[in-house]
């Protein structure tokens, strides 16, 4: 069965691995050894996208699954006279977030400890002051945990601009299974479903159709899928995070099903065919336009991809801030996808090219507004008899 400890093990693993977006290497490797373990088949693209392969039991249309592995960060983009560091953000986040982070500067000659600090003047009585400096990361600077005091003693060091920062996730596991830290956003989808993928593994399980499950790299800046999507693929589901509003009711037990976000609706058929999936296996879900949200799922569509696209997501708070989620969403999440991978396909002769009379329908005919009116010609001389229209 799906195992939530085993969904929790995993997740502190990836925190473990600094991958700020651009500097994925170290936990593209250990996602390639989880596979491996497994015995499941995977490739990878030059830059780093893994494409794992789980062989349906019958032909048909395939499907792939999207969780995104890079994370939020920063990197070295100037270094001051009196040895602080200046930073520009990896990823759309705000300073406000930063400030009294722990971190790390990942140089080529080896890490080293620092922290994010406001810029303002230390030690004045009652902190005075204080509350008036602005915000932005201009106003941001990294104090190295090292005795420099000058740009040569950071020189010294190794340090160059271009270095990438990597943020402590300082995780913690509660008994009544929040869980809590920098980062979550997307590693805990990423355990859920190396988790799914395990199990199917273990389990003998194989699902309805071919899947592809796609570990990619660059989603928090954008890219995200590129050209890792087979052309077979006619489904994409994409696992993420995202924040639940606090007064929803038991809003971390739920999986959150995007009906579309600020890319535009997602795919009307898909959505729903989750949506039942949920509901006959009793998971709680709930339906959400996710409005300020960008996922693998709208750059596959951008990147050119003729896929049916959904995004299911785990409750989440506090994103990229000092995050937090839920053991109970995470198991949910794991389920939601086993269900789906080993469930018919929303359309079973899903092809690239079709026909007219052959595509699929929203609506049958009679739910369809009914209107009807006759257009007042007289002041154009027509025959109000000739010229009248009813919409049928």
């Amino acid at each position: 069965m799906i195992d939530p400890q085993r969904i929790t093990a995993t997740l502190l693993d990836l925190l473990a691995i600094p991958s700020p977006c651009g500097l994925t290497d170290e936990i593209v490797h250990y996602i390639g050894g989880r596979l491996a373990d497994c015995g499941v088949q995977h490739e990878m693209t030059r830059r780093g996208t893994i494409r794992a392969k789980l062989p349906g039991s019958q032909p048909g249309p395939a499907r792939a699954l999207v969780t995104h592995v890079d994370t939020i960060g920063a990197m070295v983009r100037a270094i001051r006279d009196d040895g602080r560091l200046m930073v520009a953000p990896i990823g759309r986040w705000s300073s406000r977030f930063a400030e009294g982070a722990r971190v790390t500067v990942l140089s080529e000659r080896r890490p080293y400890r620092g922290c994010f600090l406001p810029m303002v003047e230390w030690g004045v009585s009652h902190d005075h002051g204080v509350e008036t400096v602005p915000l932005g990361w201009e106003h941001l600077e990294l104090r190295l945990e090292e005795a420099v005091f000058s740009r040569d003693d950071v020189a010294r060091l190794g340090i160059e601009v271009g270095d990438f920062v990597a943020l402590d996730s300082h995780p913690e596991v509660l008994e009544n299974g929040y869980v809590l830290g920098r980062n979550l956003d997307n590693k805990a989808g990423t355990a859920a479903v190396l988790e799914v993928i395990r199990h199917l593994a273990e389990s003998g399980t194989h699902p309805t159709n071919d899947t592809f499950v796609l570990f990619t790299i660059t989603e928090t800046t954008g890219a995200g899928m590129g050209s890792a999507v087979l052309p077979e693929v006619s489904e994409l589901v994409t696992v993420d995070f995202a924040s639940v509003r606090s007064g929803e009711k038991s809003p971390f037990k739920r999986v959150t099903l995007a009906s579309g976000d600020a890319s535009g609706p997602y795919d009307f058929h898909l959505t729903g065919h989750l949506h039942d999936i949920a509901e006959k296996a009793d998971i709680p879900i709930q339906q959400r336009y996710l409005k300020a949200f960008h996922s693998d799922a709208a750059a596959a569509l951008v990147a050119g991809h003729d896929v049916r696209t959904a995004v299911v997501a785990y409750a989440g708070d506090a994103s990229h801030s000092v995050e937090r989620t839920h053991t109970d969403s995470l198991m949910n999440i794991a389920r939601l996808l086993e269900a789906y991978v080993t469930s018919a396909p929303t359309f079973a002769a899903d092809a690239p090219l079709t026909t007219v009379d052959r595509l699929s329908r929203q609506f049958d005919s009679d739910q369809l507004p009914q209107a009807s009116g006759v257009l007042d010609t007289t002041s154009l001389g027509g025959d109000p008899e000739k010229l009248s229209s009813t919409d049928d």
